[in-house]
């Protein structure tokens, strides 16, 4: 009978294969690993020319894009710049499970030759490089999340949501890591190993979306693909410094996307992308809707991307902005509040207020009650055909199943807190200038920075908005500096959980770890929040220019 063991050595060897020599470095000629930064070690260790690291430099996805429909870069090499970058980054960090190098050459080649013989691009992310998470199905290869029972059964068809990349001009040419079952955030698992930080890699970089945060970060890739049902898109983008999306629930189509825990939609998973620039999300959310997903996926709704609503918000002269300094659980790492801060400083003109944290601990429970539902029977399944072992994950094994009327009443429960937030909300208007509500929320990234692998998780910043399913949008700030953060110290704990989180603050240990801050809009108001991030990052990015 074949183990466990021998499936997972050999799909991590059919991996192996798949990445060229010639794209590789040397083991001797690899960084040492610790707490250094390896984002820019691909620009000289020789394995990309000039003109790819020119091209695996430029952050702008926007900027790519015009290049490449202009000619002035071809979908080939491009592609091919990416995939070398992506060889060493794997080297690196191990963010990669699946490779379809071949296959993208040949849509990259058709998309040149389509270019050339008509003078037109295929579609708004021509010719673009993407990696997407190994959730998402791209058929001929496996769709694992993690499990070594699921490998060796290659998806027959695309997901939706990847047939609809092609048809905008992407092309898919890697899938990326992630923990078992999908449920934890960090990114770990037997069969593919543990993605790190390439920030520092003594410290892990998120999850369950970690192997795109990761890729993108270090620059492998454009922009990627992650899914999010308690934090999973804004985790990684947080904790890896890249920009992400976490939009409402089904606005963008996740039909056909593999999963655990599937038939929950107390919490809806959805879909994000990652990437190094804000015009990477924008890009995204115009191109998957401009090809009306809502004709393939039966719960993504008919509203396409509405330009007007974009250009209200990111226009708007006069913000009303709410800040959530803390949950009221745990107080997040001391750099949040310095990242806040450091934004703030850079809105002048807006009227800002405090805005109080709501229930943290119902939320959780929520959270909890929805994850745990079926009393641990979906992940059992999944790990007993090999009796692979268990990783960390947040599950309902050796907890009781819940009935019928007890998910029934958690339904209700979810729905009554979304009624209450939204109440709370617009309670703003009380405290307000204009005597409007605000129009955005800023809310620490996480409640703690990237971490060694192995501790425990915390969703408090995170999960709420899965709860209440608002669109956020994750944007870098800074980075831990020991010389800035190493003297802060507190003792105004709030209770034991608070204190034991902040005994993980160490900003000796954690330097280089990323700090970003979330920026939160009303439900189905993506365009919105899209906008109101544009504004922000766009006031930011000029005083640090400045």
């Amino acid at each position: 009978m074949t183990t466990w063991q021998q499936v997972a050595e050999a799909k991590r060897a059919q991996r192996e294969a798949l990445l060229p020599d010639a794209y590789k470095v040397a083991a001797e000629k690899l960084p040492p690993a610790g707490t250094d930064s390896v984002i820019d070690f691909a620009r000289t260790c020789g394995v990309l020319s000039e003109r790819e690291v020119e091209i695996t430099e430029t952050d702008d996805v926007s900027v790519l894009l015009a290049r490449l429909a202009s000619r002035h870069y071809t979908a080939v090499e491009v592609l091919e710049a990416f995939i070398k970058r992506t060889c060493v980054a794997h080297q690196l960090v191990n963010p990669l499970t699946e490779i379809h190098f071949e296959d993208a050459r040949k849509w990259a080649a058709e998309l040149d030759a389509e270019l050339k013989s008509t003078g037109k691009v295929r579609g708004p992310l021509h010719g673009l490089p993407m990696s997407v998470k190994d959730q998402f199905q791209i058929a001929g290869s496996d769709a694992t999340i993690g499990y070594i029972s699921y490998a060796n059964k290659p998806s027959k068809s695309d997901s939706v949501l990847v047939d609809v990349l092609k048809r905008a001009g992407a092309v898919p040419f890697v899938k990326t890591n992630l923990p078992q079952t999908i449920m934890y955030s960090e990114t770990s698992n037997t069969l593919w190993g543990t993605t790190v930080n390439p920030h520092n890699r003594t410290l892990h970089p998120g999850g369950s979306s970690g192997g795109e945060g990761a890729l993108v970060a270090i620059k492998g890739s454009p922009l990627g693909v992650g899914t999010d049902v308690g934090g999973s898109v804004r985790i990684p983008a947080t904790l890896c410094g890249v920009f992400g999306l976490r939009p409402s629930s089904h606005r963008l189509p996740y039909q056909g996307v593999q999963n655990s825990l599937l038939g929950q939609i107390t919490i809806p998973s959805v879909l994000g992308p990652l990437s190094r620039s804000l015009s990477g999300l924008i890009e995204f959310s115009k191109a998957v809707l401009a090809q009306q997903p809502w004709l393939q996926d039966p719960q993504t709704p008919s509203m396409p991307w509405s330009g007007e609503r974009f250009e209200h918000a990111r226009t708007q002269k006069k913000l009303n902005i709410g800040v959530m300094w803390h949950d009221g659980v745990v107080k997040p790492s001391p750099p949040y509040e310095r990242a806040i801060k450091q934004v703030l400083s850079t809105l002048g003109g807006h009227d800002v207020i405090d805005f109080e944290a709501f229930r943290t601990i119902e939320m959780l429970e929520i959270l909890g009650d929805a994850f745990c539902a079926d009393g641990g029977k979906d992940i059992e399944a999944a790990i007993a055909p090999l009796n692979e072992p268990l990783g960390p994950c947040f599950s309902g094994i050796g907890k009781r199943e819940a009935t019928g009327y007890e998910v029934w009443q958690a339904n209700k429960r979810k729905l009554e807190f979304q009624k209450a937030y939204l109440d709370h909300w617009n309670a703003t208007a009380q405290r307000t200038k204009d005597g409007r509500p605000i129009d955005v929320l800023i809310v620490p990234g996480f409640a703690y920075t990237a971490v060694p692998p192995g501790n425990e998780i915390y969703i408090g910043y995170t999960g709420i908005f899965n709860v209440v399913d608002y669109p956020v949008v994750v944007m870098p700030v800074t980075k831990v500096d020991p010389k800035v953060d190493g003297s802060a110290k507190r003792t105004d704990f709030l209770n034991p959980d608070d204190e034991k989180w902040y005994a993980l603050w160490d900003a000796e240990k954690l330097v280089n770890a990323p700090v970003g801050i979330q920026i939160v809009g009303r439900r189905y108001e993506e365009e919105a929040v899209l906008g109101y991030a544009e504004q922000i990052w766009n006031a930011f990015s000029a005083s640090k220019a400045g």
